[in-house]
């Protein structure tokens, strides 16, 4: 039997009782991505800087240092969680004690804020977007679940928009999440961390299970830790967790979330992309990142840069 991906809506949550998260890593391009991530999440979400939690596996900029600082934003120091799988280290953002909320969101620092999503419309434990494309494909899902022993849940039906033949389905299992976001309520987040931690250390030692997916690791083990788990799943719209590396649909809605993979012009800008949908997003948030440069960094004479991710020049913010 095969489950589409059901919306859910009208549960109220109040935006104060929720953490967000972010893991920066020593990758150049992850390490730029913060600033984006902070304009946006502040300028447009309208997030609360007491209410923001950035994790660092590498020391931070002093730049950006001084500025979570100003802003009062939390940061929290962490050791990788393996030096080989870096998407991995977002698992040790489930040991941090989320205080005073009821629910934490965890993102990339490669994503941007349009909008504040609809909190109301998360009403499960845990909850995700599917992911984009077929990677693994259900039949190293079966198997790595065979090997695992555990028995494998009913699938999932989603879509991706392939450029020459159109809209193609393919099959996958819930909480294979696109590892972008995950909505987790705080009181399961815990022994979620502690489930995501030994799955994603077992598959690490069995790697080959995975084939040329290797690289997928964690969102597999998350995979396995919540179906192991029995937590009730929830699925989100594409606009939670929007792609901007992918061809979309023309008509979808208007992304709260951009997840631009690290894609940034020399200014730390989205690059404007073909779906419509996206486009006047795109700019509002190009704007906003912009302003937050000039208006944080106008006099930075330090050693913050970035490199861009597909030359070899180095930037510096205006």
């Amino acid at each position: 039997m095969r489950l589409r991906p059901k919306i859910l809506r009208d549960h109220h949550i109040d935006a104060s009782a929720v953490a967000w998260s972010c893991v920066v890593d020593d990758t150049p391009e992850i390490r730029s991505s913060i600033v984006p991530w902070l304009a946006t999440a502040i300028e447009l979400a309208h997030i609360e800087s007491s209410q923001i939690h950035v994790h660092h596996i590498c020391a931070l900029d002093p730049e950006i240092a001084e500025l979570c600082h100003t802003l009062e934003v939390n940061t929290h120091k962490i050791e990788p969680f393996n030096s080989n799988y870096r998407h991995a280290n977002k698992i040790q953002q489930c040991a941090t004690a989320f205080t005073n909320v009821r629910r934490v969101i965890l993102t990339d620092v490669d994503v941007v804020f349009a909008s504040l999503p609809p909190l109301g419309e998360v009403r499960n434990p845990v909850t995700g977007k599917l992911v984009d494309l077929p990677k693994p494909p259900i039949e190293i899902l079966r198997r790595v679940f065979a090997s695992a022993g555990l028995p494998c849940p009913r699938t999932c039906t989603n879509a991706y928009v392939h450029s020459e033949t159109g809209r193609v389905e393919f099959e996958t299992f819930p909480g294979n999440y696109n590892g972008g976001l995950y909505v987790i309520d705080r009181e399961h987040l815990e022994r979620i961390g502690s489930a995501w931690a030994y799955w994603a250390r077992w598959l690490i030692a069995r790697i080959d299970l995975l084939d040329r997916w290797a690289k997928h690791v964690d969102q597999v083990s998350f995979c396995l830790a919540t179906n192991q788990l029995r937590i009730e799943l929830g699925l989100l719209e594409d606009a939670w967790n929007f792609p901007l590396h992918l061809k979309m649909d023309p008509d979808g809605k208007e992304p709260f979330i951009l997840h631009h993979h690290a894609l940034l012009d020399d200014q730390l800008r989205l690059r404007q992309v073909s779906a419509p949908c996206a486009r006047d997003a795109i700019t509002r948030v190009n704007g906003v990142i912009e302003n937050f440069q000039r208006k944080h960094f106008a006099g930075c004479t330090g050693p913050f840069r970035t490199v861009a991710r597909d030359t070899d020049s180095v930037r510096r913010l205006p």
